[in-house]
């Protein structure tokens, strides 16, 4: 008889942990989707980067206007305008994660140099910019500075090439996905936000941003229900604008494999991966660059 007691309440108890666990696990799901689950995934994707914005040191022979527009959803934004030597395209340049536009005044001076438009711009929270980012409104940012040229500066929309490196060629790979341009390149981007995520805290990159450790946090980011996916490989193939997508072999921050496999989900798409360079800087992409909008022109 106590042992039946004792196996009914070991029963009980077990049903009641078993209980408490379901419940305790779904308040961590409901708390992860949530939007205090929102605010830490903002402050794991955007660490400060509104700092250190510096001045004009570039001398294109069309002079550097600094400007500010504002998105259609009334955010100030502030960008770089070089104009286009007669009727050559105008490129928008978008930035990575973590940088403003004057960290990559060598990419301006190179397209003014060859006779093309520059815009380049910083997205809402970055530089000089206003507002908090977040996914779409990043995605926001670039359309209305697409449109900016288009009613400000009388470009022709038809004329106009989006650059994106890193983060900026997923915004450019979401942009690109839903009309035609003059052409569109990616610049060490990665495939999806999570995939990235899971490379950096694997390899143990982020460690010196974030402190993390590398096993933990890679199961952390792994199975975190994010909110925001930047998923370039689930838009890519919908790009119809002549594409050049570029990768560094020696790029540890987004692996060249990334760009292998943008490259076959995209087969229009001109793939060049260099040996040299690296993720932060980009001069060994400025002649594939140049040779690419030359074949488009």
């Amino acid at each position: 008889m106590f042992f039946k007691i004792f196996e009914l309440f070991d029963k009980v108890k077990i049903k009641k942990i078993g209980i408490f666990l379901f419940i305790f696990l779904m308040g961590i799901y409901f708390f992860m989707n949530s939007s205090v689950s929102a605010k830490i995934e903002d402050k794991i994707i955007y660490y400060p980067i509104n700092n250190n914005a510096a001045p004009v040191r570039i001398t294109p022979e069309e002079s550097v206007q600094d400007i500010y527009f504002c998105s259609r959803d009334g955010i100030k934004l502030n960008g770089w305008y070089i104009k286009a030597k007669g009727d050559e395209p105008t490129v928008i340049y978008c930035h990575g994660q973590g940088e403003n536009l004057s960290q990559w005044q060598n990419v301006a001076q190179m397209l003014a140099d060859n006779g093309y438009g520059v815009f380049m711009i910083d997205y809402r929270g970055h530089g000089k910019s206003e507002g908090c980012p977040f996914e779409s409104g990043l995605y926001i940012d670039l359309e209305s500075s697409i449109n900016y040229l288009v009613n400000c500066k009388k470009a022709d929309r038809n004329n106009i090439i989006l650059w994106g490196r890193s983060l900026g060629g997923a915004v450019v790979a979401d942009v690109a996905s839903r009309d035609k341009y003059k052409a569109v390149i990616l610049e060490s981007t990665f495939t999806n936000l999570r995939d990235e995520a899971i490379h950096l805290t694997s390899t143990g990159i982020a460690e010196s941003e974030f402190g993390f450790w590398s096993a933990l946090s890679t199961k952390f980011v792994k199975f975190f229900p994010i909110t925001q996916k930047f998923a370039t490989d689930t838009k890519i193939f919908r790009i119809k604008s002549p594409l050049l997508i570029g990768g560094s072999a020696n790029d540890t921050t987004v692996p060249v494999k990334m760009s292998y496999k943008l490259g076959t989900l995209n087969p229009q798409a001109k793939l060049f991966i260099s040996d040299k360079g690296s993720h932060h800087e980009s001069e060994w992409f400025f002649p594939e660059v140049i040779n690419f909008l030359k074949s488009v022109q």
